[in-house]
């Protein structure tokens, strides 16, 4: 594989990943593969949230540093930012 395929599955992966996550809302259109962007989801200050979160990008990103790295990581650590955006805890998964 090249650079390139590899970053890409590593997206793909990535982004699989965060889509098995209990996100508070539902998806903003029923046919939608991706778990974002969603409805009836709010900031701090209560605005509701519009796209794709920047927090959800940089977990993406980490993930797929680690995965291009082939570094362990765990994922209850990695989330830990989008806490705010799920309807409950995450589960702990170590993920290679």
């Amino acid at each position: 594989m090249t650079q390139e395929e590899d970053l890409e599955g590593a997206v793909r992966l990535a982004s699989d990943l965060i889509d098995l996550l209990p996100f508070s809302g539902q998806k903003s259109h029923p046919l939608q593969k991706r778990a974002w962007p969603r409805t009836g989801v709010f900031d701090a200050q209560g605005d509701e949230i519009v796209g794709i979160p920047p927090e959800v990008e940089r977990l993406c990103e980490a993930i797929v540093t680690c995965l291009v790295a082939d570094i362990c990581f765990d994922m209850q650590t990695l989330s830990a930012a989008i806490a705010p955006l799920l309807k409950g805890d995450c589960a702990s998964a170590r993920l290679h």
